[in-house]
């Protein structure tokens, strides 16, 4: 936990040295472009199937382990067992399936995303583009979003969800 606040905290560090290295840049007419990563996730139309994939994954599960509890009643728990391990062989494929169909969605958006910001950046003349913000654990189970650039750039995050809404998925 420690290190990993450590190793955000020197992303953070070095990305303001970066911010205020190429200060110089926006004088010289090169522009920083800035964008919020999870609101462009959340544009995606890939984000929306992930979600319903999830639900279903869970849901299956949980009909699966009712089926086995109820088909377990009065059985010994060798039998149990073996109908446990039977209905796991059936579910394998079907699991394995869910979870690499998530795993494209997952890829296709990422690659959408940072194709995406490509673009717009090219089309603008960007010399650099970074997010606005970086999620930092604060506790166990509570994380905040820090700020990484403070002041100047452009926020091209709402171009960019115009240039997703383009893809055709």
């Amino acid at each position: 936990m420690k290190k990993q606040v450590l190793c955000i905290g020197l992303l953070v560090v070095m990305s303001l040295l970066v911010v205020g290295n190429f200060s110089w840049a926006a004088t010289t007419s090169q522009n920083i472009g800035l964008i919020d990563v999870e609101k462009l996730f959340n544009a995606h139309p890939n984000t929306q199937k992930i979600i319903d994939l999830e639900r279903q994954f869970v849901e299956e599960k949980q009909k699966r382990q009712q089926d086995l509890n109820e088909k377990g009643k009065g059985k010994t728990r060798e039998e149990v067992r073996e109908l446990e391990d039977q209905m796991n062989i059936e579910w394998a494929p079907v699991g394995e399936e869910m979870l690499k169909q998530r795993q494209e969605l997952i890829n296709q958006r990422y690659s959408d995303v940072i194709d995406s910001i490509k673009a717009v950046a090219e089309s603008m003349k960007l010399s650099l583009v970074i997010r606005t913000q970086i999620r930092v654990p604060v506790s166990q189970n509570e994380a905040v979003d820090m700020p990484v650039v403070l002041y100047g750039g452009t926020d091209i995050t709402d171009k960019v969800i115009e240039k997703l809404k383009t893809l055709n998925n």
